[in-house]
């Protein structure tokens, strides 16, 4: 039998139960390793169906562009002209619309309400801006109306737009009515048997619209047709439109009787409204045509419609 003695020669023994203290365990040395995590329990991988219900109706991801097909990345605005595309540097041109296309989106409401997108002070700056800067080149068309719609900056231009134009030549239509016949009535020698021509209506109501939309639209394919193309139809639209505003304190002032008056007034009418349309037309009209020889007789086409606009005014109203 070993002398009990002996035992204390050695360390205490870690499995001995007998009440006896163990001693800490050992400082553990910092690994260069991260700390294991437990393993997750294993899910089973959903169904193409299950999956793609699960991202719809509970946390829809949003797509990376890199991974989208080309034809999703380049989504064309068929109304407007805007072309969204992904945020690559480098990116194919977008598709060119068809000619039904084209003609189809020229139908819908969509591809007109963004040029109706104006408010009152929008109306009144333009309104100043046709009367008190009609002379500038450029001025207009750049600073009053705004080449491009900018919409990022508070107090940006809109762009061209078709509201104006079109109350302005209604209300240019309904004024020549009236005045050319409370004139006729004025030039009449016996009032009595004076009578209301209605007829004035429906005839300034077709020359005014031919003025304000036929013939700017008649321009602007002559200068695709030259190969200028410099200005946009809507811009051809609104410049006709707004060129029409002096007309409308002309044909108030022809009340007087007085045929030179009558002359004098509705002359300076219609220098104004062509200036105004001049000045805005041949800045880019002669960039576009680096020989000069297509963009003179374009302008002066456009000086002799405004000299045949007075003798239809004067002989057709206010005889």
């Amino acid at each position: 039998m070993m002398d009990s003695t002996a035992d204390e020669d050695f360390p205490p023994n870690p499995f001995r139960s007998g009440g006896q203290q163990q001693q800490p365990p050992p400082q553990q040395t910092p690994s260069m390793l991260p700390p294991v995590q437990p393993q997750q329990q294993q899910q089973h991988p959903l169904q193409p169906q299950q999956q793609e219900e699960q991202d719809f109706f509970t946390n829809p991801a949003p797509v990376d562009p890199l991974s989208t097909p080309a034809p999703i990345q380049q989504q064309q605005r068929k109304a407007d002209g805007i072309y969204n595309t992904s945020g690559n540097t480098l990116q194919a041109p977008p598709q060119q619309l068809s000619w039904w296309q084209s003609c189809r989106a020229c139908c819908t409401m969509q591809t007109y309400a963004q040029y109706f997108d104006v408010d009152t002070a929008d109306i009144k700056t333009r309104l100043m801006g046709a009367l008190l800067h009609f002379y500038q080149p450029d001025y207009f068309r750049t600073n009053v109306i705004g080449i491009e719609r900018n919409t990022t900056t508070e107090g940006g231009l809109k762009g061209p737009d078709l509201y104006g134009p079109f109350w302005i030549t209604m209300t240019v239509v309904f004024s020549l009515a009236v005045t050319s016949n409370i004139a006729a009535y004025l030039h009449s020698d016996n009032m009595g048997d004076f009578e209301y021509d209605i007829s004035h209506l429906m005839r300034a109501l077709t020359i005014l619209s031919t003025w304000s939309f036929a013939i700017p639209t008649l321009f602007w394919l002559t200068t695709r047709c030259m190969g200028m193309n410099a200005l946009y139809l809507v811009d051809w639209v609104c410049l006709y439109g707004y060129s029409m505003l002096p007309l409308l304190p002309a044909t108030v002032l022809c009340l007087i009787p007085s045929e030179i008056v009558m002359w004098v007034v509705l002359a300076v009418a219609t220098a104004v409204s062509g200036i105004l349309v001049l000045r805005n037309v041949a800045g880019p009209l002669l960039a576009c045509d680096v020989s000069q020889s297509k963009s003179g007789p374009l302008l002066l086409a456009i000086l002799g419609m405004h000299v045949i606009l007075l003798l239809t005014l004067k002989l057709a109203f206010y005889k």
